[in-house]
């Protein structure tokens, strides 16, 4: 009798998961303004990540490998520069004007971003091939441009 009660306590006591989006939004469909804002923010992340998301695979099918590849290493700063303008430009597109492409940062950010991985890490985001995966490089610069280069050695965000 106890192993049975203990099997449905634990049974219908299952945990459900959901998440912080899910609690806002009943937070906020009982009339929290502030959990309002939160959910307001999140699907704008949300948003931003999905186009993002797009950048990225659309960088990652069309790069020349020719022009950022040599001896089977990725020309990071090259690829940096490029990649920060698509991103930018993008960005402008949509009416999001924060950013703008500032040579100099961009080439200090770029040469920052290439030394540390394939200078001092060697190693790089790899494909299924062990060719350079442009798609991943795409995110690591971008997060590498507002993470660090932006804020750690510019002050800027």
């Amino acid at each position: 009798m106890f192993i049975t009660s203990f099997i449905l306590f634990v049974v219908l006591n299952e945990p459900h998961q959901f998440s912080m989006l899910d609690y806002w939004e009943r937070k906020c469909n009982g009339g929290d303004m502030e959990s309002c804002e939160r959910v307001e923010d999140a699907q704008a992340g949300l948003e931003k990540l999905a186009r993002l998301d797009n950048l990225a695979e659309r960088y990652g099918n069309n790069v020349k490998r020719d022009d950022l590849e040599a001896d089977g290493k990725p020309l990071l700063n090259v690829a940096y520069k490029q990649v920060m303008q698509d991103f930018i430009g993008a960005e402008h597109e949509i009416g999001n004007k924060e950013l703008n492409y500032d040579d100099a940062d961009v080439s200090y950010c770029a040469d920052h971003f290439h030394n540390y991985w394939v200078n001092r890490k060697f190693w790089w985001p790899t494909d299924a091939n062990g060719d350079p995966s442009w798609t991943d490089i795409y995110y690591y610069i971008i997060d590498h441009y507002h993470g660090i280069c932006l804020r750690r050695y510019f002050n800027k965000l």
